[in-house]
């Protein structure tokens, strides 16, 4: 089993309703040798509830992260990981065993959070788009809700199956993953780049938004050709800045 991979991991809880719910999963994630937890807007973790459902696991619960909203919480991530009940367009949507290889690929690489949004109603749309892929699982039809506790059991049981198979190392040669937070400063340069050279315009500001985030949510980009972006993007904007001043 490599520990290492597993330490790389975050799951993610998106408002979770309970503090039994929140306990149940640190309970999960013990049980798989996973560790990072993090609750975003969630019930205290201190609950007697909470502690209780977590027997063993309450160490988990006094270490857990408690960002105030979902980017902070997923600012270090280099990969991101949703759970949805249905699948997604324009998303990979990948079963829980596919989805487990693909986690420890990427956890062997960089910091991975896999999101679980609202046992109500998930995860909003905005909250996919962060995402560079889900994972849906398929229940019976007449049945098809999951207790939060009990996805989060069935990822972590197909993630430490991987991460004990393959044995996933990281690659000398893969190179540096950006995290979430420079993929967010990356998408703002590129459509200023395209507002200042007026590609980007009122009428269709949304759907070019919505292109530079299904861009960025590909798949993991490395840092040097981020870079590039970066230089292209800022390169254009000081052009046309230098247009402007010489026209005016």
């Amino acid at each position: 089993m490599d520990a290492t991979v597993l330490d790389n991991i975050d799951i993610v809880l998106v408002e979770p309703r309970g503090p039994r719910n929140v306990g149940s999963v640190a309970r999960a994630l013990k049980n798989f040798g996973m560790s990072g937890l993090v609750v975003v807007n969630g019930p205290r973790l201190n609950h007697q509830e909470a502690t209780a459902m977590a027997v063993n696991a309450g160490d988990l619960l006094r270490s857990a992260r408690t960002p105030e909203n979902l980017s902070e919480a997923i600012a270090d991530a280099t990969f991101v990981v949703a759970t949805t009940a249905k699948r997604r367009y324009r998303l990979p949507t990948l079963r829980p065993r596919e989805a487990g290889e693909r986690i420890v690929e990427q956890a062997a690489r960089g910091r991975v959070a896999i999101l679980f949004g609202r046992e109500d109603h998930g995860l909003d749309d905005a909250e996919l788009r962060l995402a560079h892929e889900t994972i849906a699982i398929e229940t019976a039809p007449d049945c098809r809700a999951l207790n939060i506790s009990q996805a989060v059991l069935l990822v972590a049981y197909e993630v430490w199956l991987a991460a004990g198979t393959r044995g996933a190392v990281a690659e000398s040669g893969a190179g540096r993953l950006i995290t979430t937070d420079m993929r967010d400063r990356l998408e703002t340069e590129l459509l200023g780049a395209l507002e200042d050279v007026g590609i980007m315009h009122d009428g269709n500001d949304v759907a070019c938004e919505q292109s530079i985030q299904r861009l960025m949510t590909l798949g993991p980009m490395q840092t040097r050709d981020a870079r590039v972006l970066f230089a292209l993007a800022r390169r254009i904007r000081r052009l046309m800045q230098s247009l402007d001043s010489s026209d005016s």
